[in-house]
């Protein structure tokens, strides 16, 4: 207790108002706000004090001064029925928080919260995260330096250095994403050198394949994006990921690795190394297809297209003012709109890896079979309404039948389908209500007349498609594999016509419904593999040779040509109209396009070339911010907790920074090392607190229990895709090829977990399972859970049985268990250890021990 109030009186010493802004709003922000800001859940805001003091239904949130008294305090500590928040319960320190807050009278200072009439202040500009770098001063313990300083104040000691097999096997994973060999422990045992191994593991193209991998999180990349129930593939997906592993492995400068992503196609890198594939940032989606009106489908992807670029790139949440002025950063809608227009002003391009000839020859041969494809489709529709008429025309016939339970010379499919129909309970098909004592021959002029009208209502729906059509010319959106939409209107989405009465439709329905997955054709339709027989001679003459020349065209097809997913400008860009409350529909004042205010001149430079793109591009890396943002997710990756605790929220809401100093010399050493992130990696990872011991300390917990101030290392669980490959890796299995399509990650596939196919139409289930980021979203990190089914899944799991077989049959020396041991954790087993094993396989039971060793926390962890 006395720590905790001494600990409250140092960070409150600087004034409440920054104590609040740097530890309540933060936390106030992560935890709770989701449900109780704008939400109003259960009818409680804890976005102001007034908010707090007021509560919910259930009464104040808190007393000021009294936190005995506050049902805030109670839900938290989780005493009684209220628990908050549901999910996952806040640490003792986030409580004890809390706790002062209340007891030193709620302290909550407006002026931090809202705009006043969207106006930029001196205030706003001289945000810690928008000020300009200082002049880094290098030197061997820089970091050190910093960090040090941090921990003295705080009167921790730091952990000392880790035993040497703990430091090689936590270089080998952050920066490759494998395990190290038996020889590679062997070496650094016999000559421990970080900065060498350091320099060899950066050279190694695994570096790329691991760090890669830590941006595309970011970049939300996948291979395909769902269209209603069905699917959208990205067939050359896999090039952007090659193209973001090659940049990294080459050092690319980030500032030109920035650029690259948004405007590819109109820079040219020094060293001849193309660019464009770079623009699958953009050109992967998510794209919306026919997810829902043009007008919404394309606010929703510049909205998307927003977010991920202020939030991956500038740390800023700048999509929150799509619907108004953001309430807590300097960031309007006009600035919302201004960035949305640049992407307004881009479309979906695809850039061919193929003679331009070679292009036009696939093309236009492709042309060709389309058409042929929707000649045979036209007649094989005609010919199943025509099958259809003539079949309800003979309807009186099968219902006949049926009543009599005599098919006679009637086909038995049909007479099937009829049998099924007519005997659905009357609640599914009202119409049929006492069809058994009527005249079968007024069912059927019951089914003709429905047909009719049937026929009618789409001849109306026709007409009117066809009068409310756009006009030539008219601007339309092209994504990819062929789709192509009107941007104002959706041919047919809105038009209006007589519909059939609820019954007569259901009938219609259900005697002409097309076969699914779950259900057969109804009584009326003819698949078309069933057609031929309905035909006349001459039909089924015609019929079989439109298919005969599709398939002759099919057979002459040219291989299809490898292209690139990307976006260009549009032909003639421009800005768009600030939607009201987010409206694409309720549209209020054009926004030019240009950066954001806060971060530009009291007159920002509108954008009149072209998107746009590439202005934004160089505005992004002239940015302190932009810097900041980089080296706070390098050091992230390596240290396990950013500098910066929100990753991608440098604005109000966002943590702010627990070593300021030491998070402006990164960035600045990230500038002046010509924005090498290799460079800034070595020389992190070549610090006393990278290279730290992961154990305990009580009194350092006492004080700083979540480690932010770093005086020891973060044991860490392995992700979901160095979990995967370890595995492959130990049982001697995994197939080191760089690069190259995609494969599905089934139990056969050996390659780097980096080259299966990512779906956001339906992700992995190993993946999911192991924490895998949604591939719809950015994503500033990767949320770890401990759960049941992952230990199942190493208990059941079909690849992980195989990985251990494999393994198994590696251990074939005079000392398997001492083998086994080196293969999987790279040392010798204690004395327990080598006991234990020897009498567990004394019976031969190698494939369960290995099993056993692979499903360990030693194998699961890094510490």
């Amino acid at each position: 207790m006395v720590l905790s109030v001494a600990l409250f009186l140092l960070q409150a010493a600087a004034g409440p108002a920054q104590w609040f802004e740097e530890t309540i709003r933060p936390l106030l922000a992560a935890r709770c706000l989701g449900c109780h800001g704008d939400a109003r859940v259960s009818g409680l805001r804890l976005d102001s004090r007034e908010g707090v003091l007021k509560g919910g239904r259930r009464g104040p949130a808190a007393v000021a001064g009294d936190g005995a008294a506050s049902l805030l305090v109670r839900a938290v500590r989780r005493d009684g029925e209220l628990k908050m928040p549901p999910n996952e319960p806040l640490s003792p320190q986030e409580i004890a928080v809390l706790e002062k807050w209340i007891a030193v009278g709620l302290p909550y200072p407006e002026a931090a919260v809202k705009r006043v009439g969207g106006k930029i202040t001196e205030a706003d500009r001289n945000w810690w995260a928008f000020r300009p770098l200082p002049k880094p001063v290098a030197s061997a313990g820089a970091i050190d330096g910093f960090v040090g300083a941090r921990l003295a104040r705080e009167g921790i000691q730091p952990l000392g250095p880790a035993p040497r097999a703990v430091l090689v096997r936590r270089l080998f994973y952050d920066l490759t994403g494998l395990p190290p060999a038996a020889e590679d422990f062997e070496r650094f045992d016999r000559r421990p050198d970080v900065a060498a191994e350091t320099d060899r593991l950066l050279a190694s193209p695994r570096f790329g394949e691991r760090w890669g991998r830590h941006w595309l999180d970011i970049a939300r990349y996948a291979e395909d994006d769902w269209r209603g129930l069905g699917q959208e593939k990205y067939a050359n997906a896999w090039r952007y990921r090659d193209w973001v592993v090659d940049a990294l492995n080459r050092d690319l400068p980030y500032d030109v690795f920035v650029k690259a992503q948004l405007a590819g196609d109109q820079i040219t890198d020094r060293e001849g190394f193309d660019l464009r594939p770079a623009l699958g940032l953009l050109g992967l989606g998510p794209w919306q297809y026919s997810n829902s009106p043009p007008p919404q489908a394309r606010a929703d992807e510049r909205h998307e297209r927003v977010d991920m670029v202020s939030r991956g790139f500038l740390g800023l949440t700048v999509a929150c003012a799509r619907c108004h002025d953001h309430k807590f950063d300097p960031i309007g809608m006009a600035d919302y709109y201004a960035l949305a227009g640049v992407f307004a002003s881009t479309e979906y391009r695809e850039y061919p890896l193929a003679p331009a000839a070679e292009v036009e020859r696939y093309e236009s041969h492709q042309q060709l079979i389309r058409d042929k494809e929707k000649q045979i489709a036209a007649f094989v529709a005609a010919r199943q309404g025509e099958a259809a008429a003539a079949l309800a025309a003979q309807s009186a016939r099968y219902i006949e039948a049926v009543r009599r339970g005599e098919r006679g010379d009637l086909p038995e499919t049909l007479y099937s389908r009829w049998k099924s129909y007519l005997e659905l309970p009357q609640r599914d098909q009202p119409l049929l209500d006492g069809w058994r004592q009527e005249d079968p021959a007024e069912l059927q002029a019951l089914i003709l007349s429905v047909l009719a009208e049937r026929n009618e209502i789409e001849e109306a729906r026709k007409l009117a498609v066809e009068r409310t059509k756009p006009k030539a010319g008219a601007a339309k959106t092209r994504l990819p594999n062929g789709f192509e939409t009107y941007d104002e209107f959706c041919p047919g989405c809105d038009v209006v016509v007589r519909a059939q009465p609820r019954d007569r439709s259901v009938l219609w329905q259900e005697l002409h419904r097309e076969p699914s997955k779950d259900r057969g054709p109804g009584v009326l339709f003819i698949p078309e593999k069933e057609l031929d027989e309905f035909l006349t001679a001459e039909s089924r003459d015609k019929l079989a040779a439109l298919r005969r020349e599709l398939a002759e065209l099919k057979s002459r097809s040219p291989r299809p040509y490898p292209y690139l997913h990307g976006v260009a400008d549009k032909a003639q860009p421009s800005n768009i109209r600030i939607a009201l409350r987010g409206d694409p529909y309720q549209l209020g004042a054009v926004a030019p396009r240009r950066f954001l205010e806060v971060l530009g001149s009291a007159e920002p430079e509108l954008w009149t070339a072209g998107s746009g793109r590439l202005q934004l591009a160089e505005a992004i890396v002239k940015q302190p911010l932009t810097a900041r943002v980089a080296a706070n997710r390098v050091w992230m990756n390596l240290m396990g907790r950013g500098i910066v605790g929100s990753p991608s929220n440098f604005g109000r809401l966002g943590e702010r920074p627990t070593h300021p100093e030491l998070l402006d010399y990164l960035a600045a050493r990230l500038v002046e090392q010509r924005w090498s992130i290799k460079s800034l990696i070595r020389e992190i990872v070549l610090s006393a607190a990278y290279q730290r011991a992961s154990g305990r300390s009580v009194r350092a917990e006492a004080v700083d229990a979540p480690n932010k101030l770093y005086w020891r290392a973060n044991r860490r669980r392995l992700d979901a895709e160095a979990l995967r490959d370890s595995l492959l890796h130990a049982a001697g299995a995994l197939d080191g090829r760089v690069g190259g399509e995609s494969e599905e990650l089934g139990a056969e596939f050996r390659r780097r977990t980096l080259y299966g196919k990512v779906s956001r139409f339906k992700l992995n289930e190993a993946l999911a399972l192991f924490d895998f980021p949604n591939p719809s979203a950015t994503s500033e990190r990767r949320v770890v859970t401990h759960v049941p089914l992952q230990r199942l899944y190493f208990l059941n799991n079909e690849f992980v049985a195989r990985q251990a077989a494999a393994l198994a049959a590696r251990l074939t020396g005079p000392d398997p268990v001492g083998q086994a041991y080196r293969l999987i954790f790279g040392r010798p087993p204690s004395p327990e250890e080598r006991r234990l094993g020897e009498e567990f396989t004394r019976t031969g039971q190698w494939t369960q021990y290995a099993h056993t060793l692979l499903s360990s926390n030693e194998f699961l962890f890094v510490d």
